[in-house]
């Protein structure tokens, strides 16, 4: 296969990934709107800001893409902060989407310095809690709450995300972060893949009731953690 094609495959391939997540956001910004007209007052004006950060967040990721396109090589944009704010912004732009009496839970204590791009990382958890919350929404009163927990251990920050509904049937489970047709499962292909281009993991574990997965994202020290930052540009370099 020539290179011509092999590059052309690569570039249809990032555009898939990018026009995946930005359908996500657009369509959430959609069931914002949708709720606005039935609410009024304070309420509404949050849903109606949740509505904006989104459409500012799809608008980032157009740009974004259009840059990488006309790249050879992105630069990295590993850099050390706080994933707390991230989780809790993403946990809050969601929560208006989510069914009566359903729960979108953030359980951490202090700051949790990791060295990622913070764009993609946002990008992994929107993922993962939108795919949480459509489930609720397509199976009412089976599930009450998705939970993202927060982690740390030496050299890892671990966010756990778990919810308490039916679970993933063991053949969904076999073919998890696999691309399907159609774009089934995309989402949690995209999620994998940006985990691993910022050194980390994210896998599907077992658990007594619901679906849970586990992201571990490389700790930094301290949010200026620039020994940390080269030392990952090296190991990246090998």
């Amino acid at each position: 296969m020539s290179q011509l094609v092999l590059a052309s495959l690569d570039a249809a391939h990032a555009s898939a990934r990018w026009a995946h997540d930005i359908r996500n956001a657009l369509a959430t910004v959609g069931l914002h709107l949708e709720t606005l007209e039935r609410l009024s007052g304070s309420r509404g004006r949050e849903i109606a800001q949740a509505a904006h950060t989104l459409m500012s967040r799809a608008a980032a990721m157009c740009s974004e893409a259009m840059q990488q396109g006309a790249q050879a090589e992105a630069p990295s944009r590993r850099r050390p902060f706080d994933l707390v704010p991230t989780i809790v912004q993403v946990a809050g732009l969601l929560r208006p989407t989510a069914p009566d009496g359903f729960a979108v839970r953030v359980a951490a204590s202090g700051a949790f310095p990791v060295l990622a791009d913070q764009q993609e990382v946002f990008r992994i958890l929107f993922n993962l809690v939108h795919n949480a919350i459509a489930v609720a929404r397509r199976r009412s009163g089976t599930m009450t709450n998705v939970t993202l927990l927060v982690e740390r251990n030496a050299t890892t920050v671990t966010v756990r995300i778990a919810d308490d509904g039916p679970g993933l049937p063991k053949a969904v489970r076999a073919g998890l972060f696999r691309r399907q047709r159609a774009g089934g499962g995309l989402g949690l292909a995209i999620a994998r893949e940006l985990a691993e281009r910022n050194g980390g993991v994210l896998r599907h574990v077992e658990s007594a009731r619901g679906a849970t997965f586990v992201l571990e994202l490389s700790a930094a020290a301290s949010l200026s953690d620039g020994a940390a930052l080269r030392s990952l540009g090296k190991r990246a370099h090998h």
